[in-house]
């Protein structure tokens, strides 16, 4: 079962980073390297990847995901949701 739409959106634009433990270290020893740079604008997806899987789903045939599909395929600058 995927998560939740919560669950990815914490994960992909969650600024809170705290130190983690180094490897194999033992859990009281942090890194003091800074952590990796975070991408400068959001993640989007490959717009044809997206058309095709969406396309691919049966649930595609429910009127608020033709929706979105039909918003995408006529608008490819526009957000999907």
């Amino acid at each position: 079962m995927p998560p939740a739409a919560e669950v990815w959106t914490h994960l992909a634009f969650h600024r809170g980073r705290r130190p983690v433990p180094g490897g194999a270290a033992p859990p009281q020893a942090r890194r003091d390297d800074p952590p990796p740079p975070l991408p400068r604008q959001p993640f989007r997806p490959d717009l044809e990847v997206f058309l095709h899987t969406l396309a691919r789903l049966p649930q595609v045939r429910q009127p608020w995901l033709r929706a979105v599909y039909d918003r995408v395929r006529a608008d490819r600058h526009a957000p999907p949701f």
